[in-house]
């Protein structure tokens, strides 16, 4: 009987993918229930129509006072009039604690050169402004 060995996971870069450098944000003051773009990702370009960005990242928040939820919510663009990708992601906390909500969601956004993504937070029935500690975002092009 022959036995076989697990087949290695290509590395992201190893020429069929590229990576998209991190981007990072630290010390930002949320607008409690209103929706503030709290993340934007470093400038994207796919070599095709057929390709597809993967991002992945965290949100590290302290919830401002009387907030029962943290909505992130995705964005391709700077700005939260630009088109929603991925699922909104909702956290139930606890008003004046510390959350680390991690995310991931895949776009198609076609043949495209220079694109930004952009992570917005609301925080539900805040009395007060959050503060993101942190916040991260990279991934992959495929």
């Amino acid at each position: 009987m022959r036995i076989q060995r697990p087949r290695r996971r290509r590395n992201v870069g190893d020429g069929l993918t590229r990576t998209i450098p991190v981007s990072v944000a630290t010390a930002v003051t949320d607008g409690g229930a209103t929706e503030t773009i709290v993340l934007v990702s470093n400038p994207i370009s796919s070599d095709g129509p057929g390709q597809t960005v993967t991002l992945t990242g965290e949100v590290n928040i302290t919830t401002g006072t009387a907030g029962v939820t943290v909505v992130l919510k995705f964005y391709r663009g700077a700005v939260k009039s630009g088109t929603a990708v991925g699922t909104a992601l909702t956290t139930t906390t606890v008003a004046a604690k510390l959350y680390t909500i991690p995310f991931e969601f895949t776009d198609a956004p076609g043949d495209v050169a220079g694109i930004v993504y952009s992570v917005s937070v609301t925080e539900a029935s805040a009395n007060a402004n959050g503060t993101v500690n942190y916040a991260s975002i990279g991934g992959y092009i495929a």
